[in-house]
Formats: C-alpha cells, structure tokens, sequence
C-alpha cells in the first residue's frame, strides 16, 4: 500500500472515531479537534499538490465547502451540531468531492439505522441516555436538558453515523481491489 494512502486512511479513521467518542460522551465535537482535522486534511493535500499539480486541491476544497454549505443547512434547521458540519468539512479535505459525498449519504443512513434502532430499544424500555424528544430548559440552549447535574441534549450523536459511514467506505474501498482480481 502506498505511505500516502496509509496516512490518509489511518488519520481518517482516527478523527472520525474521536469525534464519534467525543459525540457520544460529550454530546459536542470540539473546535480544536475539526479544525485540526481539516489544517491536517488541508496540509496533506498540499503535499499531494506538490506530486500532482495544484488541481487536485480542487476536489478537497469543493467538498469542505459543499459539506459546509449542506450541514450547515441542516444545522440552521435544528437537523446536526455545528461541530458535525465542520467534521464534515474536514473530512471532505482529506477525501475529496465524489467520496465525500458517499459518505455524506452513508452517514445519513447510519444514523437513520441509529435513531431506528434507539427508538427500538426505548419502545423495550431500556434506557440508553440519548434523548429523542425536544426539550426546553428556561435559560439553557435549546434541545439540552439537565438531568442530575448532567446536561443532556436530544436526538442522536450525527458523529456515530459519520464514523460507521467513514469506516465502512474505508473497508470497502479497500475490498474493492481484491475482488476485482
């Protein structure tokens, strides 16, 4: 395997799965941690420029922004977190235009799969901490709840979905190879 695509995939997978723990645990995605996954994303593709000329900035740029531009909807909407629109503004700086927009629409997918499956398990009265109704607290942020000294905010952590989404493409991807062989 090429060192290149070695760093690509081992960074993707990496931010994905923090940002996905830091969802989950914290129910937020830290500034420091999207915006050095997309200064990281950014560097890695100017490297890459070097070996095959300024264009191939292209596809990452039109991606980080195209995710901005379509997260950032659903973000203004009440639909994801800020810090998901931004995870996938990084993301698309490390895959480009075309991957970014598979897993954009896998992610979409899993977390449909997640909301299914947390509904499931509240209808067997079993408890997960995730929050799938609105909530209104008097002087919090709307969508957050305090619950024993714990603020809890609805729906789903968006990150989970970008993860699974990002992992199972990375598989696949690489699958793909082999079985065309």
């Amino acid at each position: 395997m090429d060192p290149m695509n070695l760093v690509n995939i081992v960074c993707i997978m990496g931010f994905t799965a923090v940002s996905a723990f830091m969802d989950l645990r914290e129910r937020r995605i830290p500034n420091k941690l999207t915006g050095l996954f997309f200064v990281t994303g950014l560097l890695f593709q100017i490297v890459i420029a070097f070996q095959f000329g300024p264009r191939s900035l292209l596809s990452p740029l039109l991606a980080s922004v195209i995710s901005l531009l379509i997260l950032g909807g659903m973000w203004i909407a009440g639909g994801v977190g800020a810090g998901d629109a931004k995870l996938m503004a990084g993301l698309g700086m490390w895959l480009g235009l075309q991957n970014t927009l598979y897993v954009m629409l896998g992610s979409l997918l899993m977390s449909l799969i997640l909301l299914v499956s947390l509904q499931i398990l509240r209808k067997m009265r079993i408890r997960t901490g995730v929050l799938l109704v609105p909530v209104r607290t008097p002087g919090k942020a709307t969508g957050t709840k305090v619950h024993k000294g714990i603020k809890l905010k609805r729906g789903i952590p968006y990150a989970v979905g970008v993860c699974l989404s990002t992992w199972a493409f990375v598989a696949f991807r690489a699958i793909l190879p082999a079985l065309a062989n």
